[in-house]
């Protein structure tokens, strides 16, 4: 009869006990990084933090708290070429940096350029985009990213109605029925759209609060802007519309660039709405 080793299944069982504790440990010190970074970061801390991924001529991509591909660069060089081509302007370098840098981050809720709605106080050619429309991008129906670009390229600017509807505009020129920012599609009836809404596209008032904390009205709100722009370059060119971008005073301007008053032209767009 075969002897049991009894010390020999002890000490096999310890170490593989051992074993389990050092997995154990590591997946528990991973799961909390990555819950630190998951929760929410400035925009400094991520560019403190972030690991440069790939750089190019054009950009520099970074990952904060999640993985990127190095291949994005080249969506993101692409993309540059695209927005160039569909707007005619070329980047503000002198003010913006050299290289447009890219932060993807699991730490963000809204993706944006550097200090969001107050980025022309502080211009930079930073973009911070979320775990989500990174991987819409690189399955190509989230042309957020394309949102965010436009902004740099657009970066003076008066009226926010105009600048969000003409990144939404540029966007969805370049990616036809992809997703960007808070809508998908035709997210909207444009009967359905809010007064609110109306009263600010084309005006220089500043953002509603309701735009950062009623996501239905800020849905609406983007969507509105989008259709709007979209009516106004389509209606005569994109250059007469960034004549229009650039004024102080588009609300009178508009009736000298496209003889009809915005009252109008709100009118016009959202017909099913009067």
């Amino acid at each position: 009869m075969k002897k049991i080793d009894e010390h020999g299944s002890v000490d096999k069982m310890r170490r593989c006990l051992n074993i389990l504790i050092i997995v154990l440990t590591v997946v528990a010190g991973t799961v909390s990084t990555q819950a630190a970074v998951s929760g929410s970061a400035s925009d400094e801390q991520i560019v403190s933090n972030a690991e440069l991924v790939a750089s190019g001529t054009l950009f520099e991509i970074y990952q904060h708290g999640t993985r990127v591909d190095p291949a994005f660069l080249k969506i993101m060089e692409r993309a540059y070429e695209q927005v160039q081509k569909v707007t005619g302007l070329t980047l503000d370098t002198a003010t913006l940096g050299p290289k447009v840098h890219v932060y993807v981050s699991n730490a963000l809720g809204v993706s944006h350029v550097w200090k969001g709605y107050q980025h022309p106080r502080d211009p930079k050619g930073f973009i911070f985009l979320n775990s989500r429309v990174y991987r819409g991008a690189l399955s190509g129906n989230n042309a957020t990213y394309i949102h965010e670009l436009t902004h740099l390229f657009t970066w003076k600017y008066r009226s926010h109605t105009l600048r969000e509807g003409i990144a939404d505009y540029v966007a969805l020129t370049i990616l036809p029925g992809a997703a960007v920012g808070p809508n998908e599609g035709e997210a909207w009836s444009l009967s359905r759209i809010p007064s609110e809404v109306l009263e600010c596209l084309g005006t220089v008032k500043p953002i509603p609060v309701w735009v950062t904390t009623d996501p239905l009205r800020r849905s609406a709100y983007y969507f509105a802007s989008y259709r709007f722009a979209k009516y106004l370059v389509e209606r005569e060119n994109f250059a007469t519309f960034m004549k229009l971008y650039a004024s102080d005073d588009p609300e009178s301007d508009i009736k000298t660039l496209y003889g009809i008053s915005r009252e109008e032209a709100v009118k016009a767009v959202f017909a099913p709405r009067f």
